[in-house]
Parts: structure tokens; sequence; C-alpha cells
């Protein structure tokens, strides 16, 4: 009989039993942020309550890792599938799908996912045994990520961390070239602060991002632009108050829509 009815039931007792042990003080909530089982240190978690196929478990936590890519969020360099049921734990390493890392994926990371054909893991551990145990928390305290190009899909995500990372920072030093009146060679292009994350941009111009360059500005320059963002509902509620204004007037409603 299964132990578990509930994936999440299992999920958090394995938290329960390693976190203590990796880090007392890692938080559940920021394990959980960004919309899948969990990232600890270099580790991307995957639960589920039967694993019947490790290749399409695999593709979903690829799909993952390229949403923590474009966010501008470190890629862990392992990835752990979890079988809640079976106390089973396969370990891969995500850079020999960096090329699937590197794509776009639309719609639920658990769709679609039958057909993907990857490597054997590399590990398979039963966190129900004593010395496995203690093997899952070693993995569980490694720090290591894969290192991932910049493109045009995720620059402004990687410019949103430098400018968090580093709060005094101009768009120089982060889009910097030799080309520039600046003549700074930025963050993409000398990585100093994310040398662990992302390889050097060897673009000799920022031409490829300059339809994104408003997304693109230093925190000041936003300031200085007025370039806020506007809530969806705020929005919204603005575009109501103009359909409102305008509708006594035909030939104005026309052009607004």
């Amino acid at each position: 009989m299964d132990k578990y009815i509930l994936e999440r039931d299992g999920q958090l007792d394995f938290y329960k039993v390693f976190l203590p042990r990796v880090n007392p003080a890692l938080d559940i909530d920021e394990i959980l942020a960004d919309n899948n089982d969990g990232v600890i240190n270099g580790n991307l978690l995957e639960f589920k309550l039967h694993v019947t196929d490790l290749n399409a478990v695999l593709f979903q936590c690829i799909k993952y890792l390229s949403a923590l890519r474009v966010k501008g969020k470190p890629v862990p360099a392992n990835i752990l599938i979890i079988d809640v049921n079976a106390a089973t734990l396969w370990l891969y390493r995500s850079a020999p799908y960096l090329s699937d890392i590197e794509k776009l994926y639309f719609g639920g990371a658990s769709k679609d996912n039958s057909g993907f054909i990857g490597c054997n893991a590399e590990t398979v551990l039963h966190f129900d045994k004593p010395l496995d145990v203690e093997s899952i928390v070693t993995l569980l305290k490694e720090c290591n990520y894969t290192k991932i190009h910049i493109d045009e899909n995720c620059i402004v995500g990687w410019a949103m961390s430098f400018y968090k990372a580093v709060p005094m920072a101009r768009k120089e030093d982060f889009l910097g070239d030799d080309t520039g009146k600046h003549k700074t060679i930025g963050e993409i292009r000398k990585p100093v602060h994310f040398k662990r994350y992302i390889y050097p941009y060897t673009g000799q111009t920022n031409v490829k991002f300059n339809y994104l360059m408003d997304k693109l500005n230093d925190t000041l320059q936003k300031k200085n632009l007025g370039a806020f963002y506007t809530h969806k509902l705020y929005a919204e509620k603005s575009l109501e108050l103009v359909r409102a204004a305008i509708a006594p007037f035909p030939l104005i409603k026309d052009i607004v829509g």
C-alpha cells in the first residue's frame, strides 16, 4: 500500500527530514518560490507519487530550468527526481541539456512531455537507507550551477537580477561594450557578479537587444523616464474610465476602440 496519496505530503515529509540537516534557516516558501517543487542551493527537485516515465519527468524539469534562466536566476547543476512512495531519488546533471534549457516553452511544464529521450540517471539513491540519506544531504548542500548563454529571451531577467544585486549600477555596467560612448565593458561581456552563472556575451554590439533597451534601463534611469509598471487591474480600470468618458463622441470612440 502506498504511504502517500497526496504528492504534497511526501514532499513536505522529505523537506522535514532533510532541510534541518542541509540548512535549518532555509524557508519552504522561498524554496517553492518559482512554481516548481523546490530549488535548494544547486539542486532542482521534482516530486512524484510514482515515477513511471523518467524521461518525461526529466523534460518537465528542463522546462523549469528554462523558466529560471528567463527570469535571470541561476540554473542548478543538479536535477533530483523523487518518487515519494518508492523512497527513490534519481540524480541528473543539467549541463548535458543546456541546448534544451535555452529554448522557450509555453503552457504547463507537466504537459506534453512524452517522447523526450535523455541520458540515464547518474546516480540512484534510496532515502529509506541510512547511507543513501547521507549522500542526499551532501547533494543538497552542493552549490554548483550550469552556465547559460545570454540572449534576447533572458537578458531582461538577468538585467533585473543585476540591478538588484548592484543597486547603484548603471545600464552600461550591465550592457557596456567598447563601441559605446562610455567604453565600459559590462557584466554580460565580462561577468563578475554572475561569473558562476553565465558565459560572456560575445556579440560585438548590443544591436540584438535594441528593441528591449527600455526594459534594460537601470533603476535610476527608469525613475528619470517614469518607466513604472502599472498593474493590470489599474490599466483595465483606466481603460474603462476612458471609454466611459468618450462614449458620447462616436468618432473618438471608433479610434480608441
